[in-house]
C-alpha cells in the first residue's frame, strides 16, 4: 500500500502554548526562561490540562484507500475534513493493492497476527477483484449510469484524497490512537508518516509538546 501524505500548513507552536496557559496569570513566555516553559508543557500533559493544546493547527493533504480513511475518521473531534468525490470525478484508476496478507488473529476479532503462506493466490484473487469492479464500473458509466450511483460498485481499496485540518491537540489524540500495537498495521503506517512530518517542520516548533507526550 502507498500513501501520499503532505503537511500543507501549520500554525503555532510550543510557545503560543504557553502563552495559552500563562494567559490565566496575565503573563506571557517570555516572562519566563526556556526551562520554565517545558517544565510547563510537562505539567499541562500530566495534569491533563488539554484546553492549550488546541490553539496550534495542522492540515494534511492525505491519499489512501477508502478502508484506511474509515479508521482515521473515526478520530474527527477538532477536526474538518473534505475529500474527493466519486460524485463529481472519476477516481477509479487508482487502487492500494496489499503488499503482505496476514491471518486473523486468534485472541482479537478485528486484529491480524501473522502471514498468509499463500501470498500470490491472494495477490491474485484482489487483482482480479480490482479489475472486476473497475470494468463494471466504466460499463454503467457507458450505459449512461449516474457517477454517484456508478461508484457504488468500487471497491474499499480504491485510494481517496483529501485534506484534513485540526488541532494539534486533536491530532495527537489520533496518534496515541492509531500508533498502538493493536490499530491496523496500513493505518498505523500512515499516522506514523504524519507524526514524522510534524517532528521533522523546520525548527522544530512542537519539540517539547511532542516529548511531553511521549511521542
Amino acid at each position: 500500500m502507498k500513501n501520499n501524505v503532505e503537511l500543507l500548513e501549520h500554525f503555532g507552536d510550543d510557545i503560543m502554548i504557553c502563552n495559552a496557559a500563562r494567559v490565566s496569570y496575565n503573563k506571557e513566555a517570555f516572562n519566563y526562561t526556556e526551562e520554565q516553559n517545558e517544565k510547563l508543557i510537562n505539567y499541562l500533559v500530566n495534569h491533563k490540562h488539554t484546553s492549550v493544546f488546541r490553539h496550534p493547527q495542522m492540515q494534511f493533504r492525505i491519499t489512501c484507500p477508502i478502508y484506511v480513511e474509515r479508521q482515521l475518521f473515526k478520530s474527527q473531534v477538532g477536526m474538518s475534513a473534505n475529500s474527493i468525490s466519486g460524485r463529481y470525478v472519476d477516481f477509479s484508476d487508482s487502487y492500494s493493492e496489499i503488499i503482505e496478507w496476514r491471518k486473523q488473529s486468534k485472541s482479537s476479532k478485528q486484529g491480524s497476527d501473522g502471514v498468509i503462506d499463500e501470498q500470490d493466490y491472494c495477490n491474485m484473487i484482489e487483482k482480479k477483484v480490482i479489475n472486476n469492479c473497475k470494468e463494471s464500473y466504466e460499463k454503467l458509466l457507458a450505459l449512461g449510469v449516474s457517477k454517484e450511483q456508478a461508484r457504488t460498485v468500487l471497491p474499499l481499496s480504491l485510494n481517496t484524497t483529501f485534506i484534513w485540518t485540526g488541532s494539534l491537540l486533536a491530532f495527537i489524540h489520533l496518534f496515541n490512537l492509531r500508533l498502538k500495537a493493536d490499530a491496523q498495521q496500513e493505518t498505523r503506517v500512515l499516522v506514523q508518516q504524519m507524526l514524522e512530518l510534524v517532528k521533522n517542520i523546520e525548527g522544530n516548533p512542537f519539540k517539547e509538546t511532542i516529548k511531553a507526550f511521549k511521542l
